[in-house]
């Protein structure tokens, strides 16, 4: 990937969060007064038990560093869309979807970089350099807070127009998506060959277990199923995207994709290979 490309990642997950705003509403927020149980039990299993969960499988895995981080970086970032999409094919709760993605998303500007600080430190002890949690916080809030905001806004000011365009708008944010995961896989190729089938392993070990912690926990809680598949399907989908293009601000790689990529690149195409067919059999299960 060259440096021009890899420049344009921030402008590509900047317009991604665009999109995502203007599919927000101030209204869509009264969901957390209308369904308060569940938008803190979603809430809490994408902050604290997707990082949790991703870390006990890597304990228990032991994968190299930077993929053991790489792993790690994806568990801390928020949903996406697609997390709203799936919900939506799934005759889930969207509304509770959309408010979780937007609230975690705006959360992210506080919650990554102390995260990514962290699992930083534990894993790539050995790394030369280190890392600014001021700065992923400063790049946190340019890449998503401000474009969701942002988002809203042209949402609030000329609805009519964003709504006639919404498809056009999702359409290219679907393709940034698809671009950015194919040029993280492309730039750590050769590491992906000999990682392939242990990461695949683990990111689906990850996955499965969190649609099953979060389907017994909703349960346990006594969330009714048009909840709890929307909090299995917000817990288990994360934003790809967002870890991708951090990992070469996390790394100050000027040219190519670090290998901390590519476990996110893996994910963005095993998270539909999996949610897929989960989403086929809860959509119609009363």
């Amino acid at each position: 990937m060259s440096g021009t490309a890899l420049a344009l990642l921030p402008l590509a997950l900047a317009y991604i969060m665009f999109t995502l705003g203007t599919g927000l509403k101030p209204s869509d927020f009264k969901v957390i007064v209308n369904y308060p149980k569940a938008f803190f039990v979603g809430l809490v299993n994408q902050v604290i038990f997707v990082p949790l969960i991703a870390l006990a499988v890597i304990l228990v895995m032991a994968p190299p560093p930077e993929i053991a981080f790489g792993i790690m970086l994806i568990s801390f970032c928020p949903g996406g869309v697609t997390s709203n999409m799936l919900t939506y094919y799934a005759k889930g709760n969207v509304a509770l979807s959309v408010a979780l993605t937007g609230v975690v998303s705006l959360l992210s500007v506080i919650t990554l970089p102390i995260l990514i600080t962290l699992a930083f430190n534990h894993f790539m002890q050995d790394q030369t350099g280190s890392i600014s949690a001021l700065k992923i916080g400063a790049v946190m809030f340019l890449l998503t807070t401000l474009p969701v905001t942002l988002g809203m806004l042209a949402r609030y000011k000329f609805t009519d127009f964003m709504v006639r365009r919404s498809s056009i708008l999702n359409g290219l944010a679907s393709i940034f998506f698809v671009l950015i995961v194919f040029a993280a896989i492309a730039s750590n190729w050769e590491l992906l060959k000999s990682q392939l089938t242990s990461m695949g392993l683990e990111l689906v070990l990850i996955i499965m277990a969190l649609f099953i912690f979060s389907i017994l926990t909703s349960k346990l809680l006594k969330l009714s199923w048009f909840d709890t598949k929307t909090i299995s399907i917000e817990t288990s989908i994360q934003n790809s995207t967002t870890a991708i293009t951090l990992a070469p601000i996390i790394m100050g790689t000027a040219v190519g994709l670090p290998a901390i990529a590519l476990p996110a690149a893996v994910y963005g195409v095993l998270m539909y290979v999996i949610a897929l067919p989960v989403i086929a059999l809860i959509r119609n299960k009363n």
